[in-house]
């Protein structure tokens, strides 16, 4: 199911034009989840289409990652590039969003999972 909606998530955000991604934010989370069947039923099935609908595509989602320094103890992480911060934000605000964040909650540890928003990095002139 979660091949399904990332395909279709993909498919989606490939139609975006190139002035749509001008100025591109990026949804950075680093989740601990406790458990996959209701993340995944009840919460990414509504999320990844609010993401779509609000011009996100994700470009990442992996239970594993290679740590190459540090330590990360997280089971889920995902970046979804949205094309402007006001996209970001109103896929966040939205109602179909927020609707679902009990969801997430109630599938993961809130304690040392987190979302944050960041923009494209610009190097300096």
């Amino acid at each position: 199911m979660f091949k399904k909606l990332i395909t279709a998530a993909a498919l989606s955000t490939s139609l975006m034009t190139v002035a749509a991604l001008a100025d591109p934010v990026y949804l950075v989370a680093t989740v601990s989840v406790t458990d996959w069947d209701k993340y995944m039923s009840d919460y990414a099935s509504i999320a990844i289409p609010a993401i779509v609908g609000a011009g996100g595509e994700v470009l990442v989602g992996a239970q594993e990652v290679s740590v190459v320094e540090g330590s990360y103890d997280h089971n889920w992480t995902v970046v979804v590039k949205f094309p402007s911060a006001d996209a970001a934000n109103g896929f966040y605000r939205s109602p179909e969003y927020q609707a679902v964040i009990p969801a997430r909650h109630a599938a993961t540890n809130t304690d040392t999972s987190v979302l944050m928003v960041a923009p494209q990095f610009t190097p300096p002139s």
